[in-house]
């Protein structure tokens, strides 16, 4: 992945997510939702959350890894972002969701997301 793609998938993920995709606040930070490596900054693996590592829902999805794992804001490295379901709130309301690499998703049920959290 170069820089431009880097920085393109930055820029798709700051306008689908102007408010943390967890409680709705602002001051929203680009984060991965797997542990970056190379080649991994791409769209579906990428959300806004407010905060930083320590704080806010940024700070809670570091302190909590497994709470973080079973909603979807984290991603274990065997998975694909683009098949590992996630929160996010939608008018108030949470939704499950697959993240697309081209900065939009798609809403599942939370039955499809247990199966595909659980294996």
């Amino acid at each position: 992945m170069t820089p431009a793609q880097e920085r393109a998938a930055y820029k798709i993920v700051t306008v689908r997510d102007e408010t943390c995709v967890r409680c709705g606040g602002h001051g929203v930070t680009r984060d991965h939702r797997q542990n970056r490596q190379r080649g991994n900054t791409r769209p579906s693996n990428l959300q806004g959350l407010c905060g930083t590592g320590t704080t806010g829902c940024h700070g809670w999805k570091t302190a909590n890894p497994e709470a973080a794992r079973n909603t979807g804001f984290a991603v274990p490295r065997f998975a694909d972002p683009a098949e590992w379901p996630g929160l996010r709130l939608q008018d108030g309301h949470p939704i499950w969701v697959l993240y697309d690499d081209a900065g939009g998703w798609v809403e599942i049920t939370p039955s499809e997301a247990k199966h595909r959290i659980e294996g």
